[in-house]
């Protein structure tokens, strides 16, 4: 399994999503753009052939419609680029993802009964209605993830509108404790894989199991609907909670994922 490759893979089918959702978007020959409003790079951003570097005019009037956004963007290269291309993208204000790393998993050996077992003082409940999704969210909110006013009311509005629940490619899960959401997670699946996308526990509650119970739940639900694949985007404190759940370290394909601050 090359891990980036799929972690590549997995970025350009959310922008896929994301167009395919409705949302504000414009084709340039062998590219695209969509962009949701929200001040995220992975929810605004342009899907690109290297080919398209061969027709400037193109790839300019993606890059003014993203800015015209006013909110950060990624652009996504479908393939490798010579080294004069990259410098063409540097010099257009793009800054090349060069560091960064991905996690990935084979999920052979996941299924129902790996989940694990529940634990006293808190459950997991996948989520599957508007009511369920709020409080979902919540827990991110509350943690002090999104700090744009009005970002939880737009987030879930987005979340609405791509669709969410068991046999979707979006799913989302919560962890309750005497009613309370405590913990949230995301997963997005597609083509033979699932990209665990979001992951948030409440202060008080960490050190308890929940992220890797959330963690379980995902893989064993997306390996019941034919994942073989597992991907990730790791921050610190997620690469020692993967990375006992068996995932590998991969650093990123240098030069295919660029950022438009």
């Amino acid at each position: 399994m090359d891990i980036s490759e799929l972690a590549l893979r997995a970025q350009e089918a959310w922008l896929h999503c994301l167009a395919a959702g409705g949302f504000p978007q414009i084709s340039a020959g062998d590219g695209f753009a969509v962009s949701t409003g929200l001040h995220s790079n992975p929810e605004n951003g342009a899907v690109i052939a290297p080919s398209i570097l061969d027709n400037p005019h193109e790839l300019d009037a993606l890059l003014v419609w993203l800015r015209e956004k006013a909110a950060p963007a990624s652009v996504l290269v479908t393939g490798p680029l010579e080294s004069e291309a990259t410098a063409r993208l540097i010099d257009r204000g793009l800054e090349p993802e060069r560091t960064g790393n991905n996690m990935g998993r084979l999920l052979a050996g996941f299924g129902p009964d790996t989940a694990g077992p529940p634990v006293s003082g808190w459950q997991i409940s996948e989520v599957t209605d508007v009511q369920a999704l709020r409080q979902n969210h919540r827990v991110y909110a509350d943690d002090g993830w999104w700090e744009e006013p009005g970002e939880l009311d737009r987030r879930v509005e987005i979340a609405v509108r791509l669709g969410f629940g068991p046999g979707r490619p979006i799913r989302h899960w919560t962890a309750y404790s005497q009613g309370a959401s405590v913990g949230a997670a995301t997963s997005f699946e597609f083509d033979d894989a699932v990209l665990l996308v979001h992951c948030c526990v409440a202060t008080r509650w960490r050190r308890h199991g929940i992220g890797t119970a959330l963690t379980r739940v995902r893989l064993a639900a997306a390996a019941c609907q034919g994942a073989v694949h597992a991907v990730l985007f790791p921050s610190p404190d997620g690469y020692h909670l993967h990375h006992a759940l068996g995932f590998d370290l991969a650093p990123v394909r240098p030069n295919r994922l660029f950022y438009l601050r």
